[in-house]
């Protein structure tokens, strides 16, 4: 009982320990991927960025992550208040664009950056599975970059 009790509490602890390694940059990742599911399914109006505008004004963990969060943040609040999908289109690239560096660095988000070789462009999404935002009649065009 006292081996079942002390691996359980084991067990715990490593994942807990792992669950607080998860920083600023997963839960970024997370949103940014979340947006990309919301535009890859053709979610209409304005996409909701409150919380990656919010994560993005925090410093990131690491010093180089806050210059990138600095530098996307205009994107994320822009891409929060656009209606025109193209227009929502493009700051998404430039937003994954700027975002780019930090994705398996020290984030445990699952994300992979892609790229479209059609429209030359980047984006950032969940998985490894290609999901392309940018065009609604090839939507498997592209190829993993960054996993």
């Amino acid at each position: 009982m006292k081996t079942l009790i002390t691996t359980l509490f084991i067990s715990i602890a490593v994942c807990g320990s792992l669950y607080a390694h998860a920083g600023k940059e997963t839960f970024v990742l997370e949103e940014v991927a979340r947006i990309h599911t919301e535009l890859f399914e053709g979610k209409t109006g304005t996409i909701d960025t409150k919380k990656l505008v919010e994560l993005l004004k925090a410093d990131a963990d690491r010093k180089k992550d806050t210059s990138a969060f600095k530098q996307a943040l205009p994107f994320a609040e822009q891409l929060g208040k656009a209606t025109n999908e193209v227009q929502k289109r493009e700051l998404f690239y430039r937003l994954s664009s700027e975002l780019e560096s930090i994705v398996g660095h020290h984030d445990q988000s699952g994300v992979s950056v892609f790229y479209c070789p059609m429209l030359k462009k980047k984006w950032i999404a969940k998985g490894k599975e290609i999901r392309n935002p940018y065009l609604a009649n090839m939507k498997n065009c592209g190829q993993i970059v960054n996993d």
